[in-house]
């Protein structure tokens, strides 16, 4: 009779909110009029998935009935999987203690069975958990569980996503190189896998992680491949979220008008997906957007329906976007006492949030405290009960213990020689590698020496020599020259004219005057033009930044590394466009290459070409990165990153 007042109740909640779609109708008829086995527990667990994002109070209303059940019919698997659904529907409510406390349950139920494939789940969502709390160490070690586990199984489309969450996780903890390596393995098995969804996603996490490493060009980048995926998935939340991020990108380069032109889009989604939380964060941004451009009507608008939406939703740091953005916006607009209380306001609320959350952190950690000295007295008393036992097995244990640091001692013994002899190995590795430098370095200086000698005797030798001969020529009688010679005269004089200009190209590129006296993007600038003004490639040329020169050895090496790269561009490409871009940041600087060519097989060429192979030793000379994305009839992107 208990059940079925339940059942009641949900066919009332369910048609009050004209959520009673056919399928969802059946399920419940067939939950009503079925037995108490394991096939009801297997459709309440279906209502409390789809329930999750309709009906909170209704999932959990599915999930504890498929628990209780579980438990009366003594069916293991529904009683784990009640547990996850239980557990994800807590982190939902960012209950995080709840939520642990429900998937370690479901933990220990999952290695009785040997459920490999429902540990890692549980791995991966305890990690999430860890994350969220800030417990980054923790959070790693949960991911790499899932890692392991997901990898013995063969289950590449798991693993990409676990490589995903460790990528974020060592972002969070600064390591941003590692971040990097980790996300372009994720996107690697993502890509194998033809995961659109999951590749969309690594294109997003990589853009954010380029946004924090202040690199903003590659981060756009990335931000357009998530976009453009997500359209082609009609997956709105994803477009929502990258359209907000790169407006946020824009914002902080000041380009108002692509900011809030980006947000709009942005906003417009998630009012059609009805996302309260991201509602809120836009408009507080579009407000802070209004506010710089000296639009205040709007802002006061925008911002004023944000905090009335985050107070809705009571989500704390929504509000205090929102209210500090107000409280800026009313000392602009000569209005003081207003902007007193709305600091007076979020002072409160930023208080009120860190009391709560500390006094929660205390309940965490006086818990934990009581549960260690529980399971202290507990291990007291088991002990006292083995006491005899103990005292019968202690000479065996002494046996055992003997042996035990014998081989210790052992073990240490070959330990510390075999790190002694590691550590040798890796001194003399390191000198190598130091000499290899040194020896690569002296290379390229004399190199670099030699060319500056030839491009010197070729000006001042050959070519001093040909414009002598030339005024030599030109000072013979142009009349006293038969009729019938002059045609021969005339050409001898264009040939003349034609080495000497051969000349001056030559000494030009083996030496350019104006990277030794004006700097990189001045000689950047007239290589370009020579090279490609009697060509039918068309180029752009963009640089950012350059207020003054970098180092002598940098520029040198960007300045011949673009060499090689426009050479190959104009002998191998087919190319008609041509894109080359310098920017220059605090401390490194980014030189982007790109032509839509055919392409060609990186893979294949990068260790095998010469011309690559000297691309790469002379950015490894001054210890930058090189990257190259291109594939058979997709164009060329190069893209290198040196200290500046």
């Amino acid at each position: 009779m208990k059940i079925y007042v339940v059942f009641i109740f949900l066919f009332i909640l369910i048609f009050k909110d004209s959520m009673a779609a056919d399928g969802t109708r059946e399920h419940l008829q067939q939950i009503q009029f079925s037995k108490p086995d394991t096939n009801k527990v297997i459709l309440l667990s279906n209502l409390c998935w789809e329930y999750r994002t309709v009906s909170s109070d209704s999932a959990f209303l599915f999930g504890t009935e498929a628990l209780q059940l579980s438990r009366n019919i003594g069916y293991p698997k529904g009683i784990a999987q009640a547990y996850n659904d239980l557990g994800i529907l807590y982190i939902d409510k960012s209950d995080y203690k709840k939520a642990a406390g429900y998937l370690k349950e479901a933990m220990k139920i999952r290695e009785k069975m040997n459920d490999l494939q429902g540990m890692a789940s549980l791995f991966n969502k305890l990690g999430i958990i860890d994350q969220k709390q800030g417990r980054l160490k923790e959070a790693l070690e949960n991911q790499i569980s899932a890692l392991t586990i997901y990898r013995n199984l063969g289950q590449d489309k798991w693993i990409g996503y676990s490589l995903n969450n460790i990528a974020i996780i060592h972002q969070n903890l600064g390591n941003l190189d590692k971040a990097l390596e980790y996300h372009k393995m994720g996107l690697e098995y993502r890509l194998k896998m033809k995961d659109a969804v999951g590749e969309a996603n690594s294109y997003s996490n990589m853009a954010n992680l380029y946004a924090k490493m202040r690199d903003t060009t590659q981060s756009l980048v990335y931000y357009e491949k998530a976009i453009s995926l997500a359209r082609l998935l009609k997956n709105e939340e994803l477009i929502s979220g990258n359209l907000g991020n790169m407006a946020n990108i824009y914002m902080g380069k000041r380009e108002f008008q692509r900011a809030i032109s980006l947000f709009y889009e942005s906003l417009e989604i998630r009012e059609r997906l009805g996302d309260l939380k991201g509602i809120s964060s836009t408009l507080s941004r579009m407000g802070t957007v209004y506010t710089e451009t000296g639009r205040y009507r709007q802002a006061q608008s925008a911002l004023t329906r944000a905090l009335a939406i985050a107070g809705k939703i009571s989500v704390i740091d929504e509000k205090l976007s929102a209210l500090l953005a107000l409280a800026k916006l009313k000392a602009l607009t000569n209005q003081p006492d207003s902007a007193f209380v709305l600091m007076k306001i979020y002072s409160a609320t930023k208080d009120s949030a860190y009391d709560e959350r500390l006094h929660q952190q205390i309940l965490d950690v006086q818990t934990k405290y009581e549960n260690q000295k529980l399971e202290q007295d507990l291990q007291l008393i088991k002990k006292e009960k083995e006491f005899d036992e103990v005292t019968l097995k202690q000479q065996k244990t002494q046996l055992w213990l003997l042996v035990f640091v014998l081989i210790s001692v052992s073990g240490a013994g070959i330990f510390l020689f075999y790190r002694h002899q590691q550590r040798q190995k890796a001194v003399v590795d390191a000198e190598k590698i130091l000499q290899q430098e040194a020896r690569m370095s002296a290379v390229l200086q004399v190199q670099e020496d030699e060319r500056r000698r030839i491009a010197k005797e070729l000006h001042d030798g050959l070519g001093q020599t040909l414009s002598a001969i030339k005024l030599n020529f030109q000072s013979l009688s142009y009349e006293a020259i038969p009729p019938d010679y002059k045609p021969d005269f005339n050409k001898i004089e264009k040939m003349l004219d034609n080495a000497n200009v051969e000349v001056r190209s030559i000494s030009h590129q083996m030496m350019p005057k104006e990277l030794e006296q004006f700097g990189l993007v001045a000689a950047v600038d007239e290589m370009l033009r020579i090279n490609l003004e009697n060509t039918r490639l068309k180029y752009s040329f963009e640089h950012n930044g350059f207020t003054e020169r970098i180092g002598n050895q940098t520029e040198l090496a960007l300045f011949r590394v673009l060499q090689e790269l426009v050479n190959n561009v104009i002998k191998h490409s087919k190319a008609d466009m041509l894109n080359v871009q310098i920017i220059r940041h605090a401390n490194h600087v980014v030189l982007n290459v790109s032509d839509n060519g055919i392409g060609f097989d990186v893979d294949r060429y990068e260790k095998k070409g010469i011309g690559l192979l000297n691309i790469a030793s002379r950015i490894d000379g001054i210890k930058g990165h090189l990257h190259y994305e291109s594939a058979p009839g997709e164009g060329t992107t190069v893209i290198i990153r040196a200290s500046a």
